[in-house]
């Protein structure tokens, strides 16, 4: 009766073993398909905001710090870059889901 115990009890532990390296193997391919997909940057310099690696079309929007949208914009995907006249000050730019804080000195 205690060899059936010890069977059953390593049968279920192979068992959970296989399991946990289906599931980090699954987790591997994630985080390896995320270092495929370049990463969307995004930088103000001299007048001209420039977004790069843009995956999908999206929409481009300037607010200045107290919320007031000053610029929009519908954008195609990949490499864009825009002139812009922003007086000093801190702008929250939005591009579809990303979101950053420039600084125009």
């Amino acid at each position: 009766m205690q060899k059936i115990y010890l069977a059953i009890s390593f049968i279920f532990l192979c068992l959970l073993g296989a399991r946990t390296m289906d599931l980090s193997a699954q987790i591997q391919n994630r985080i390896e398909m995320r270092d495929v997909m370049p990463e969307t940057k995004i930088t103000y310099a001299d007048g001209r905001l420039i977004v790069e690696n843009l995956p999908q079309d999206a929409l481009l929007e300037v607010y200045s710090i107290v919320g007031v949208k000053v610029y929009s914009r519908r954008i195609q995907s990949g490499t864009n870059e825009y002139y812009l006249n922003l007086s000093k000050g801190y702008y929250i730019i939005r591009v579809g889901e990303i979101v950053k804080k420039i600084a125009v000195r």
